[in-house]
């Protein structure tokens, strides 16, 4: 096959509209001593490229986290007047001083929020529909749920252990978290949670959500133990995000972008 002659110094332009400074007698050449044409250099980035995919592929590490989990981020917030301290301690008390200072967790009344984020597997739920069993709003009940990194607020830390995976929803069944909203489709504008903590005396208790047989509740509390030293409002929020890539799925795919912008460069 015949090659059209370029003189040398010459600007030639691919078909990628990209100038390429000719330094051999014909436009093949893209160096004095180079014999590649263009087309087989485009077809030999391609197949890089193609061969770091199917390798990111074969080793098993996805290309974007399982859509059936999701991050839900939790946020409840409260003002000074929220924060109960007079509570004289509690009905077995354990002879601290923290069970009866005017404070939870340590903290002063004071306005203020705290926010944690859930782990939520979304593919095995139970949902009921609004009017079923007489419930006032639609109800999603989900089991897996875990809280990466843990979570704390004054002296009080909690972490997956602490979930509480039995409660009660309509007909009698149970779930380590309820809501009233698919979490794949939006965010829930009420959701029912709880964990029992750590602190200095007994357990540290985040409840979020009381419920009745039908309905899910907008109550958020903190208390340090039951009917004692407490912040309750009616205050909480909560999205939902996608979960991140796992941090090898990025270095390989940062290595494949670098790959891909060289091979641009030496066309």
């Amino acid at each position: 096959m015949s090659s059209r002659v370029v003189p040398k110094g010459k600007v030639f332009k691919n078909f990628f509209n990209r100038e390429i400074l000719v330094g051999s007698t014909t436009a093949q050449g893209l160096g004095r001593n180079s014999r590649l044409s263009i087309p087989r250099i485009l077809l030999k980035g391609k197949c890089v490229i193609r061969h770091l995919i199917t390798t990111l592929m074969l080793i098993g590490i996805p290309l974007a986290a399982p859509a059936a989990v999701v991050d839900l981020e939790i946020t409840g917030s409260w003002q000074a007047s929220d924060y109960d301290v007079t509570s004289a301690g509690p009905d077995s008390p354990l002879g601290i001083p923290e069970e009866n200072d005017d404070k939870v967790f340590g903290t002063s009344p004071s306005a203020g929020s705290t926010t944690f984020t859930l782990q939520v597997e979304t593919s095995s739920v139970v949902h009921f529909a609004t009017g079923e069993f007489g419930v006032t709003h639609d109800w999603f009940g989900y089991d897996l749920v875990s809280l990466p990194g843990g979570h704390s607020f004054g002296s009080a830390t909690w972490d997956t252990a602490d979930i509480l995976t039995g409660l009660v929803g309509p007909n009698g069944s149970t779930a380590a978290l309820w809501t009233d909203t698919d979490l794949t489709l939006a965010d829930p504008t009420r959701l029912s949670f709880r964990m029992f903590g750590d602190w200095e005396g007994s357990n540290a208790d985040l409840f979020i959500g009381s419920r009745t047989a039908t309905t899910i509740g907008d109550q958020f509390l903190m208390w340090e133990y039951f009917g004692g030293e407490e912040i309750r409002s009616s205050s909480y929020s909560a999205s939902v995000g996608a979960v991140p890539l796992p941090a090898s799925s990025l270095l390989l795919l940062s290595g494949l972008f670098a790959v891909s912008r060289l091979r641009k460069r030496s066309l």
